[in-house]
Formats: C-alpha cells, structure tokens, sequence
C-alpha cells in the first residue's frame, strides 16, 4: 500500500508523464485555428479534438512532441472526363471529400513540419501564402491542384531543404471531344488526343531564380504552371534532380538540352503539351540515368534519336514527328518497357526485329499509318500486356501464334484490313479483358471460346464480314466480367433462344445491329439493369417498343432504327445521362404511328424520321434542350411551332422536311445560334425567308426546296456566311440571282432549279472556290454562260479526297443528299462525296457561244447545258475536262463539226448533241464509238453524216454542201411557199394548207416539221421533268 505521503508526488510525476506524450499546446493551438478557417464535407478532421494532437489525422509529431507531419491530401481527388459536348463532367462515385477554406498566417508558425501536403483540396484560388518561407524545415511540400492562384516568387526562396517540390496546377484528364471522323467512304472514328489538361488553380512564375539554392531536390513538379515567360536556365543547378516534370506549361521553343545535360541524375523527364516545335536533342543520350522520356502533345518534328537507356517513351500525339520503326528497333532497347507513338508519322511496316525487344510490356501505335502485316517474331513478347495497333493500314491474318502473348491484358486493332478467320488460339490468353476487332475484314465463324475467357471485359468485333451463327447468345454471355459486347454489323447471326440468362450478366453496352434478329424485342433486356448503350438497328424485329424498355434506369443512348417497329411512342420519355456521350434516341424507318412525344426529357439527339407520325409537332418539344432533332418523312401537319429556338436552345440539326407542314417560317429560328443544319424541305410552307434567321450566323447547311416560297432571292442569305450547302429548288422565287452570291465562299452546293429566276447567271459565281454543285436548270435565265470559270477551283482539279460531304451532329450522321439529272436520268444521290459534283444549267433561256475555259474544268463529272439557245462552235478545250462522265448540249443551236478531241474523253458514258445545227462526220473511236450505236445522241442535226435523220450521206459529195448556204436558199423557198400558203390556206382552209405542205419539197417540209419537234421536245422535256421530279419528291 502506498503511504498517503506518497500521493501528491506520484499525481504530479503522472500528470508529467501525461504532458509529454501530447503535443505542444501551442501547437495544438495552431492547428484548431487552421481547423476553424476550413469546411470538411467528408469529415476528415473529426478526429482532430481533445489534448493530444498526434494522434489525429494527418497529424504527425516527432520523439520530442512537436508536429513535424501535416497531411491532408485529398484521399479521394474528385476525376472528370470531357465529354463528347466539350463539357466537363464528373465521374466520382464517391462523396465530395476536398477541405475548402483558406490558410491562416498562424500555420507557418509550426517551424518543426518537414512534410507538408495539401494537395487537391480547394483554397478558393487564394494566393501561395508567404509565410511558407518560415518553414525552413520543410523536405517535402506538395501543393498541387488545390486551387491556388497567383505568381511564384519569393514564398519558396527560404526551403534550401525541400527535396520534394510539387506546384501543379493542372493534370490529364480522358477528353472524348477530341474523337474526330473519318468520312471517306463510311463514317469512322479518330480518337484525337485521348487526353486534355485541365487546371486546378492558376500558378505562373516569370523567372525561376527562386530554384537556384534548391541544390537537395530531387522531384520538381510544376505540371500547368505558366512558364511562358521563364528562362529555363536556373534548371541547372538542380543537379540532385531525378525527376523534372514541366507538363503544360506552355513553354516553347527547343528543349533546353544545355540545362538539362548538368541533370546528370534525371530519371524522368515530362514536357508534354507544350510547343516545343523541335527536333528531340541527340545529346540526351548523354543523360545515361534517364530512364523516362514523355512529350506527348508537344508539337515535336524530325526524327527521334537512339536512346538505349529509356524504360518508357511517350512520344504520341505529335502529327510531325517520323518515326522509322525499322531504323528504331535496328538496335538493342535492353530496357524499354513502354512505347506510346501514337498519331506521329510512321508510315512503314513493323519490322521483325521489334521481337527483340523482350521486355515490352506496352506498345501503343495506333494511327500512324503502319501498313502490312503483324511480324511473326512481335507474337512472341511474351511480356506484353497492351497492344494498340488501331486506326492503320494492317492486313493480313492474325497469327494463331498470338497466344505466345501470355500477359496481353488488351488487344486494340480497330480500324484495319485484317481478314481471315480470327484464330482459336486467342482463347489461350486468359489475361485478355479487352479484345476489339471491329471494322477490319475478318471472315469466318468466332471461335466459341472467346466468350470462356475469364477475365474478359470488353469485346468488340463489330464491322467485319464475318460468317456463322452463335446459337445461343445466352449461352456466349455467360461471363459476368463482360461490360460491354458489340456483335453490330459483324456478319454474324445472333439467335436469342429460351436458355435464361445469367442474373450476373449486366453489360454497360450491347450492339447487336444487323445480327438477323426477329419478332419481338428481347425480353431478357428487361433484366439489364446496369445498361447504359443499346443498339439493335437494321434487324427485322417487329411488334410495338416495349413500355419496360423507356424505363431501364440506366439507359442513354437506344437505336431500334431499320426495323418493323410499329404503334405510338409514348408521350414522356426521358433517358440517363452518360458521363462521355450525349443521349441519343434513333428510331428512324421504322412503322411507327400517332403523335410525336410532347416530352424528351434529358434527350440531346432524336431521330424519328421516315416512320408514320401523324398530327402536329408539339409545343413543348421546341422548348427543350435537344439538339439533333429529325422528324423527316412522315406525315406531320400544321405550322412550324414558334416555340423552337427559345433563349437557352443548344439546337444544332432541325430536319422537318418531307411533311405536309404549313405557315411561314418562325421568325423565332433566328435565334437558334449553334444551329448548323437547317432541312424545312418538301413541305407546304409559304411567304418569305424571314430576316430574322440571319441571327443563326453558324448555318452551314439550309434546304428549303419544294415549298411554295415566293419573291426575289432571300436577302437574309447574304448574312449566313458559312453556308457550305443552299437548296432552294421547286419554288416560287423570281427576278435575279443577286451577285453577292459569290461573297458566300463556303457553298459546295448551290441549287435554284424549277424557280423563276430571270437574268443572266452573276459572274460573281466564279469566285466561289468551294463550290461543286450547281442546279440552275428550268428558270428564266438569259444571257451568256459566264466566263473566267477558273475560279471554280474545286471543279478545275481532280479531287482525290473521296470523304463525305455530311455532318456529323451529337454522334449521329447527317448526310447532304441532292437530286441530278445525270445521264439523262433524275438521281437522288444519298450519299455526297467531295468529289461529286455537277453543273446543271438545262431548260434556260441562255444565248451566246461556249466558253473556251470550260476545258478548265478538269475534275467536273458532269455538264448538263441542253434546252437553251446556245449557238457557235463546240470548244475543242472540252477534251481537257478528263473526269467528265455525263454530257448533254442538245436543244441548242451550236454548229460546226464535233470536234474530234471528244473521242479523248475515256470515262465519258453519255452523250447527247441532239437537236442542233452540227455538221460534218461524227468522230470515231474506240470508246467514243459505244456511247450511241443508235444514234440517238445526234438526232435532230441534219447535216451531220451519220446521224439518223441526217439529209446527207457521209459517202455522197452532191449533198455534202456548206448547210449555211443550203439553209439560204432554203430559206428564200420556204419564205416564197410561206407566204403562198398563208394567203391560200386564209381562204380554203385547213384543206389547202396540207396540200400545199404536199407540194413543198423535202427539205421545207423536213426543216418545218423539226422546227415544230425542238419546240414540242423542248416544252414536253422541260414539263416532264417538273413533273417527274414534283411526283419523285411526293414519292419520297
């Protein structure tokens, strides 16, 4: 028992005892204040009450109690991606967890902190407190994206102990926006950078002087930091440093190769997204401990040196550097892992010598243009994880040898030429989880294993022409690993038996278009709860669209187009957000019928065209914030809602046409400023193109033929300068073309045909350079056809490009589709390539002569001049047009002989010089002799040997006579037995005057009887062809 003497002693050496294992209660102190001037959504500072402050979170106190350790990173930084709509989006699961607040002056009085972090919270872009520079102690300070702001400058300039500096204020984040087309003969896609810089705070720093005594860091990190107006020289007393990363800094010029030759121990070098616009230095082969090389995105050129040191090279993104792979991997890489060269110039093979790279584990090389086949010897890296080859020129077979590749996580080869059948083998790489074959020519069956493979997630092989059946797709989706599966468009056939599915199988996205399905959709979708992507378009499905379908809770993006689908939609439907694409709703040609749905709740592109909607277009509809929406081709009435193109509207494509709509056009579309394609044609509208509309400054594509507008040419076009496409064909507009048509310099396209245009053709036309299309044909058009026709430049070159003339709106494909007459026939191109292209001037009134420069015009497909009053010489310059395909002149009154230059034109399939006053032999050739073996195409020119109704005969020398002399004295007979006939017929009658056509001689009666043919052919001809076209466009 311990004497009561005893007590006050030992109560006083255990309160002692209990003060030195707290903290300093000064110290304490100063943290509670810190505490104070901060908000904690997360509760991460709960812990930070009672007498001992090392123990709370982040808090760490050194043997003499003194708080050497302040850590309070953002557990959990919230991530973001950009989406398709070049917004940024979050994608955090988890709740909010950055501290928001400011730093107080007492803080810095905690002298003894070594370690210092508050990375990725949020400080209000409050500027870098000065006091940092009490904190001479400091090894370690990281202050990286907490939204600070200001310059750096002195607050560092006392921490000669930091051996860890991290300032950033930006990092990479997926960018989808940066997903470009490729429209060349399908539609395709580019993936663009992947990644974009997004900036958590805004730190510059005009010099960096204030480095120079930081002789023990190590790791310098000042990723977004605006370095623009720094020297770099400083770097150079860095010379502990092992890692340098001057990520987005916005630095240009060349690598400073003479700073960074004294980092004799720089491990890792990062530089990427900035516009270094050199060639990468030889001499950092010299840096014999660097190790990691990434200058993605920095605008590099040249080539790039041998590094036998590196372990990772990123040098993607960077479109002028070339890359020679066989002059690359021709020697030894003893100890590179890592090799991003994607989108940079390659433009070869890979060479087998990349098989002796065996410590590859990642290899990304997709849209560089590589060409041939996969080498053998790359089958057998063994220790490659990522193989990334998409977006190139690859053909070939994929090697059965492939399951050499034991460790392969992800096999990427998008967007090729592969063929063959995809081997069995591929089954043996049980690490696979992403496998996507898609758009290459792939044949065959898939190999039944591929569904087995255990940790597979994403399996993509859509766009092949693939063969076979798989007979139950419950029984291929056994995997519940499996997120996302695309069987679209592959060849194969997909059956949907009665096995049940799994409860397990819940896939992100399912693309089963033109997979031979039928009858009713699915029922087992009703289960796939976690389903955000659905794609079931051009099968046979039919029956009505399930209501259970609209209410998956997950779903975003639904396309049930080119199917059977019949019965009403229902009047609200609303769809999930998805973090990277935008809601999309295609349901087009299908049997749908009844009303439009009033409400397309969080809806961003719809197409509903060609189905069977009746009634009028909602109010309600023009006032949400739906950007693609497509109504083509169905049976809509009543006026355009004055609704659309409210305040906040983000409309970009508007496609009514082909309704039975009416009015006017709403004064209310000029304030539709993101609008870009703009289709009100084939409708009954009326009036005038409202002047308003000139608000929606962004249109690139306005049709609004087969309406019944009238009035002079819309003076509100005028304002629209970024038109590329204008049709407004099959109306009533009048008087002329004004000449500020050719102040438009963007229009490819450019269609008046069956107005009332009068006139002669501006020629301020010429100067559109652009332009590849024009319809002219059945106006009131007088006057020569103009000359200077070399500034039509897109018609004068041979167009290699073949892309696609189309926009590409909210992921969904809007293409420019037009009517010509080619080869005597009435088209409707539905697919518009940049080398299409036409000129159509028929059933006019233009006089004057050919002009020589027509010859200019090396790449037009197409001439389409008949039914005017043309006269003189056929330009032998016409041969130099080589691409010309479709050549009308008939119903003119050109003369003289055909020129024999014609026969040059080899890819000429119709003729027509019909109905004119040509003379002399018709040319022969080869080719040129198969484009009218009846003659038909010269009918009509009766002094040309050859042609069917000629009045000569290529043999005979008596009837071989000047026709201009022939045709005087003709002429003088035909007036003298004219005028007899009148007189005479004026008393007998109808009776006399076919007796005295009987006593005319041949040549009279002939040449009066073709007279009255040009006429009718002329008016039936030019009637016919509104007609025709009038009923085409009803029939569409």
């Amino acid at each position: 028992m311990v004497p009561i003497i005893l007590l006050p002693l030992l109560l006083l050496i255990f309160s002692h005892l209990s003060a030195t294992n707290a903290c300093y209660e000064a110290e304490r102190e100063i943290l509670l204040s810190f505490k104070s001037h901060l908000l904690d959504p997360s509760n991460r500072l709960s812990s930070w009450q009672g007498q001992n402050c090392c123990s709370w979170h982040g808090i760490r106190c050194s043997d003499s109690l003194h708080v050497t350790t302040l850590d309070l990173r953002n557990p959990n930084p919230e991530s973001f991606i950009i989406n398709r709509n070049s917004e940024l989006v979050s994608t955090s699961d988890s709740n909010f967890t950055a501290i928001t607040g400011t730093i107080p002056p007492s803080l810095f009085s905690l002298t003894h902190i070594s370690y210092l972090d508050l990375s990725f919270n949020n400080f209000t872009f409050s500027k870098i407190p000065t006091g940092l520079a009490n904190l001479t102690s400091l090894t370690y300070l990281n202050l990286s994206n907490a939204m600070f702001s200001g310059s750096l400058t002195t607050q560092f300039s006392n921490l000669t102990s930091l051996r860890v500096l991290d300032l950033s204020c930006s990092f990479p984040v997926i960018d989808y926006s940066t997903i470009s087309y490729n429209v060349s003969s399908s539609v395709t896609f580019r993936a663009g950078s992947f990644y974009t810089h997004i900036y958590m705070g805004s730190l510059s720093s005009s010099n960096l002087n204030w480095l120079q005594k930081f002789n023990n860091l190590r790791f310098l990190i000042l990723n977004g930091v605006n370095l623009s107006e720094a020297p770099l020289s400083p770097i150079s007393n860095l010379w502990n440093l092992r890692m340098l990363q001057l990520s987005n800094c916005q630095i240009s010029g060349r690598i400073p190769i003479k700073q960074l030759l004294n980092l004799t121990r720089l491990s890792y070098l990062s530089m990427g997204f900035n516009f270094l616009r050199t060639q990468i230095p030889l001499e950092l082969a010299n840096l014999t401990s660097l190790s990691v090389i990434d200058l993605w995105r920095s605008s590099l050129q040249g080539s790039f040196p041998y590094l036998p040191q590196l372990k990772e090279l990123n040098l993607g993104n960077n479109s002028d550097l070339i890359i020679n792979l066989h002059n690359m991997f021709a020697f030894p890489w003893p100890q590179l892992e890592v090799i991003d060269i994607s989108s940079t110039q390659v433009n070869g093979t890979i060479p087998p010598s990349i098989g002796n790279i065996t410590s590859l584990r990642e290899f990304a090389a997709f849209d560089c243009s590589i060409q041939g086949q996969v080498p053998t010897p790359m089958m057998h890296l063994s220790h490659l994880e990522f193989l990334m080859l998409g977006g190139n020129t690859l053909n070939g077979r994929l090697s059965p040898s492939i399951s050499n590749l034991k460790s392969l996580q992800l096999l990427y080869l998008l967007e090729n030429s592969f063929e063959g059948s995809i081997p069995d083998t591929i089954c043996i790489i049980s690490s696979l989880k992403y496998i996507d074959l898609a758009d290459n020519s792939f044949t065959g069956n898939l190999p039944d294993c591929i569904s087995q493979l255990p940790n597979l997630c994403y399996f993509l092989i859509g766009f092949n022409k693939m063969s076979g059946t798989i007979p139950s797709l419950a029984y291929f989706v056994q995997n519940p690993t499996l997120e996302m599966i695309d069987l679209g468009f592959s060849g194969l056939t997909v059956n949907v038996d009665k096995h049940p599915f799994s409860s397990n199988f819940q896939p992100q996205a399912l693309l089963l278009d033109s997979c031979n399905l039928g009858g009713e959709i699915p029922i087992f979708i009703s289960n796939l709860t976690q389903l955000t992507f659905l794609s079931l378009s051009n099968n046979s499905l039919s029956g009505r669209i399930p209501s259970w379908l609209l209410k998956l809770p997950n779903l975003g993006y639904l396309d049930l187009s080119l199917n059977n689908l019949h019965g009403a939609l229902p009047l609200n439907i609303k769809l999930k957000s998805c973090f990277f694409r935008l809601t999309t709703l295609p349901l087009e040609n299908n049997q749908l019928q009844g009303p439009i749905p009033s409400s397309l709740e969080n809806v961003d592109a719809v197409d509903l065209s060609r189905n069977n909607f009746t009634g009028h277009i909602p109010t309600q509809l023009g006032c949400q914030n739906i950007k693609y929406l497509s109504l083509s081709a169905n049976k809509l009435s009543g006026d355009i809602p004055s609704s659309f193109c409210d305040a906040n509207n983000q409309l970009m494509l508007l496609d009514l046409s082909n309704n039975c709509l009416r009015g006017t056009v709403p004064t209310n579309l000029g304030n539709c400023t993101s609008l870009i394609f703009l289709n009100l044609g084939g409708n009954n509208l009326i009036g005038q193109i409202p002047k308003e509309l000139e608000g929606a400054k962004n249109l690139n594509y306005l049709d609004i033929s087969g309406n019944l507008f009238d009035g002079s040419f819309p003076s509100v076009l005028h304002k629209l300068q970024r038109l590329m496409v204008l049709n407004l064909g099959s109306n009533r507009f009048e008087g002329s073309i004004p000449r500020y048509i050719g102040d438009l310099q963007d229009l490819r396209i450019l269609v008046l045909e069956f107005n009332s245009f009068n006139g002669s053709i501006p020629k301020d036309i010429t100067k559109l350079e652009k332009l590849q299309i024009i319809g002219f044909s059945n106006n009131q058009l007088s006057g020569p056809i103009p000359e200077k026709l070399s500034g039509l430049k897109k018609l004068t070159t041979q167009t290699m490009d073949g892309s696609l003339l189309c926009f590409i709106i909210s992921d969904i494909y809007a293409g420019v589709e037009v009517k010509m007459v080619i080869k005597e026939f009435l088209q409707h191109l539905k697919v518009v390539h940049t080398y299409t292209n036409g000129i159509d001037l028929s059933c006019n009134n233009l006089t004057g002569s050919l002009p020589s420069e027509l010859g200019l015009l090396r790449g037009l497909y197409m001439l389409n001049l008949s039914h005017n009053q043309i006269f003189g010489d056929i330009p032998t310059s016409i041969s130099s047009m080589s691409t010309l395909e479709s050549l009308d002149l008939s119903f003119n009154s050109l003369s003289g002989e055909i020129p024999t230059t014609l026969t040059l034109l080899d890819f000429l399939t119709t003729l027509s010089l019909s109905y004119n006053n040509l003379s002399g032999k018709i040319p022969t050739g080869p080719h040129f002799d198969t484009l009218s073996r009846d003659g038909l195409a010269y009918t009509g020119n009766k002094f040309l040997c050859g042609a069917p109704d000629a009045v000569i005969t290529c043999d005979s020398k008596s009837s071989s006579g000047d026709p201009e002399t022939t045709n005087l004295k003709d002429s003088g007979q035909q007036q003298v037995l004219f005028y007899a006939a009148v007189i005479t017929g004026y008393g007998v009658g109808t009776a006399g005057f076919f007796l005295i056509l009987q006593l005319m001689n041949e040549t009279w009666t002939q040449g009066y009887w073709t007279a009255i043919d040009r006429i009718a052919l002329r008016i039936i001809r030019c009637s016919k062809m509104v007609q025709y076209i009038k009923d085409y466009v009803h029939r569409e």
